[in-house]
């Protein structure tokens, strides 16, 4: 038995935060650890900045970032007479079931409102009911679990939010946590967006995995993840893994309890590449918070054919994270495609990215230059606007030369040199995301008189050239 663990907390002496001087097993010092694992490396930074995030925000104040509390028990809905000798003990089912109907009092009294399924069906089974008779074949947003005995099963029901906490005792809850599909219940709900929790590999019987009821009590009470998860497990880490990170302190005492009203900051577009599908193309982000306070969000990617975008995607596991990916589709050959991954943060705050620009025809080519008119024949004085694409393979900075002139022969001009205006004021200029391709749009106006306009444009490298022109009629 653990030195640090304790079996009822208020009733006995509690053990206190952790001191390696007093906290010592058969004389040796120990210490406090937990694991930043998960299904890739971005889950487990993932874990990190959720835990940041409810540092700063999560509370139980009135208009606070906060969520709902479930307790899950099996052999129903005891009285209050019914738990009065607390602690049962974990040495059977049914006092283990008793001690962790009782801890959800110690969820309401932290402030939270708690849903309760004390039958013998799990949250998410067919025919799950709350305590107070509603259906509980789901969980919104879940901030705090405790309870059991989901062996081998995960009902994919759990709205986690950033910030969560969970233990469900059973014999392999966190078996498998680097299998994509692992079926056990908080690997899964690890990949699924839960914070931080302790959990089992393998057999721990029934008084050797951490205790639910134990380790939620001890979090509300403001301890760290690290000592919540060690003083609610019996076994001094046996089969057991504590997975989070271990200085997350929500409730911790003198907090300040402070709003979310900042948007989160422009994402990060990582990659931005056609997948083998004609018409597809796949967008990475990130949320690269350094300098800000922390945040993560949802996914939207905005797109089109035009600044104006139009068309929008979300994210694939478009729960609240630093990382997504989105599938952009309906693409054609040959196309400049503008694009602006937005993040939605956990309270509803908005971060507009910034417009991007691909173009699908560049992923076989060594060099690119393009010339577009969204009007090839145009009534006098009616405004169009041109559209110049410019990339390298190597980058930009790799172009050896590159030109955009006007032949107008009804106003004497040939070749002119058209590039001082895709500079100025008139044009908006958008990069790709991996700094080899430039869009221009150049607005002109609806002054020209009648005649046909040709605009060429050229561009090289030490790869090879590439040219294209457009005619433009105004009449």
């Amino acid at each position: 038995m653990d030195i640090y663990f304790d079996a009822a907390p208020t009733f006995l002496t509690d053990p206190g935060r952790f001191n390696p001087t007093t906290h010592r097993l058969v004389g040796h010092r120990t210490y406090l650890a937990a694991r930043l694992d998960g299904l890739t490396k971005q889950h487990a930074m993932e874990m990190v900045d959720s835990a940041l995030y409810g540092d700063v925000y999560l509370s139980n104040q009135i208009g606070h970032y906060t969520g709902l509390a479930y307790c899950d028990t099996r052999y129903g809905a005891y009285t209050a007479a019914e738990l009065a000798n607390y602690p049962f003990n974990h040495n059977t089912y049914a006092n283990a079931d008793k001690d962790m109907a009782f801890g959800r009092s110690w969820l309401e009294q932290a402030g939270f409102t708690l849903q309760w399924e004390p039958f013998g069906t799990e949250i998410g089974e067919p025919n799950a009911q709350y305590e107070n008779t509603t259906s509980a074949l789901t969980a919104p947003t879940a901030m705090i679990y405790e309870g059991w005995y989901n062996f081998n099963t995960y009902h994919d029901v759990w709205d986690w939010m950033v910030g969560s906490m969970a233990c469900d005792l059973n014999s392999n809850s966190v078996e498998r946590l680097r299998t994509e599909n692992p079926g056990t219940f908080l690997a899964s709900a690890l990949h699924r967006g839960l914070t931080c929790g302790p959990g089992v590999i393998a057999e721990p019987y029934l008084n050797g995995h951490p205790f639910p009821e134990i380790f939620t009590y001890y979090m509300v009470q403001g301890y760290p993840f690290a000592e919540a998860a060690r003083i609610s497990d019996p076994k001094v880490r046996w089969t057991n893994l504590y997975l989070g990170d271990p200085l997350y302190q929500p409730f911790r005492v003198g907090k300040v309890a402070q709003l979310d009203l900042d948007a989160p900051p422009p994402s990060e577009v990582l990659h931005a590449r056609a997948t083998a599908v004609a018409g597809e193309w796949q967008v990475e982000t990130f949320l690269n918070t350094s300098g800000w306070m922390p945040d993560l969000g949802t996914l939207a990617v905005e797109y089109g054919e035009t600044p104006a975008l139009g068309s929008r995607c979300y994210g694939f596991d478009n729960r609240p994270r630093l990382f997504h990916q989105a599938l952009l589709t309906g693409l054609t050959a040959n196309q400049v495609i503008y694009y602006r991954p937005d993040y939605t943060d956990p309270v509803g705050n908005l971060g507009a990215g910034n417009t991007k620009v691909l173009h699908t025809g560049f992923e076989t080519r060594d060099v690119l230059a393009t010339i577009t008119a969204d009007q090839l024949s145009v009534p006098m004085g009616t405004p169009f606007h041109l559209e110049l694409a410019l990339g390298a393979a190597d980058g930009l900075a790799a172009l050896t030369s590159y030109s955009v002139t006007l032949t107008a022969t009804h106003l004497g001009l040939n070749q002119v040199d058209l590039l001082p205006r895709f500079m100025g004021p008139q044009a908006q200029s958008f990069p790709s995301a991996d700094g080899t391709l430039r869009v221009v749009r150049l607005a002109v106006s609806g002054t020209l008189p009648v005649g046909t306009y040709v605009v060429d444009v050229n561009a090289a490298t030490a790869l090879g050239t590439d040219f294209d022109s457009v005619s433009v009629v105004v009449y």
